[in-house]
């Protein structure tokens, strides 16, 4: 039984040790939904890189909103395995982190601009 303050409840003790992860989760549901759903991609490119063609949009949303979808999954998981070890829990995101820049190189070159990425 975790013993707690006398204003404390266990919600605020939820909230103090599990916000930040439930925020990163919930912004990253809401940029997924903004591509699955409406199709807005450039809520997740900068301008400077351009306009993507019209035929590309929509593979383009599609599988960048999959791909956020998957990285907010993967912030949850941390979470739940950062309960039982901390470190596995880090090691786990950095992982995540670095599969998702890959595809999102990668999905990028299929799809976008080729003059922003230095080739």
């Amino acid at each position: 039984m975790v013993m707690l303050a006398e204003n404390e409840t266990l919600i605020t003790q939820f909230l103090s040790a599990h916000a930040m992860q439930l925020f990163m989760g919930a912004i990253f549901i809401y940029y997924a939904v903004k591509l699955l759903v409406f199709k807005d991609v450039d809520a997740v490119r900068p301008k400077e890189w351009g306009k993507l063609k019209e035929e590309n949009k929509e593979p383009y949303a599609k599988e960048m909103g999959i791909l956020i979808l998957c990285f907010a999954a993967c912030v949850f998981v941390m979470e739940v395995v950062s309960q039982y070890d901390g470190l596995m829990g880090m090691l786990f995101l950095i992982l995540s982190i670095a599969v998702v820049f890959f595809r999102f190189k990668k999905i990028e070159e299929k799809y976008g601009n080729r003059n922003h990425m230095g080739m």
